[in-house]
């Protein structure tokens, strides 16, 4: 009777141990860039659904709706630096005192995810307002063309895999990649 082996042969083990490294350096970094990719997508989403809901909120109320910059998820910040990565707050101004008050809050996001940054500058580094009408609420300066009033939503992988959101004096919100490698737009 002949005796049979059932197991690996030390040459069988390292081929395929070489053939598993071989995938798993080719996948990992093609994972990482899809995850990253899907967080991106998740955070214009939240933002955009944030910008969104203040601008039905305006219409329904027939009142002035506010999505202000956060930090502790319960006031409004005052500084001017546009980085809003930290959270935001979306209230309905019910007293009309341009501030947000007790009762008036409809949703409070966190901060997110530490690889992003998410800011803006000009006229909106502290707030977006919505008119009962859904235009912009005191606009300023809001230059698509300079990067005014449009936030950028960045990770480390720089301006090339950014994403910008735009909102038009008309309080229309747009998302867009990078258009020109000219383009005023950069990420921090």
């Amino acid at each position: 009777m002949k005796r049979r082996n059932l197991g690996f042969t030390l040459i069988e083990l390292i081929i395929t141990m070489v053939i598993a490294a071989i995938v798993v350096t080719i996948g990992v970094p093609s994972f990482r860039n899809t995850i990253l990719n899907n967080t991106r997508v998740a955070q214009v989403n939240e933002f955009v659904g944030a910008l969104n809901l203040a601008r039905s909120e305006a219409a329904k109320s027939g009142l002035r709706a506010t999505i202000c910059r956060s930090a502790d998820g319960a006031t409004c910040a005052t500084d001017t630096t546009g980085v809003w990565e930290n959270g935001w707050i979306v209230y309905v101004d019910r007293n009309q005192d341009s501030a947000l008050s007790s009762g008036e809050t409809i949703k409070v996001q966190g901060s997110i995810p530490q690889s992003f940054t998410l800011q803006t500058s000009g006229a909106l580094t502290q707030s977006v307002t919505y008119l009962a009408n859904g235009t912009l609420f005191s606009p300023g300066s809001i230059d698509a063309a300079t990067c005014q009033g449009v936030f950028k939503l960045c990770d480390y992988r720089g301006v090339d895999q950014a994403r910008f959101i735009e909102i038009s004096v008309t309080g229309r919100i747009a998302y867009r990649e990078k258009k020109t490698s000219g383009e005023p737009c950069s990420c921090p």
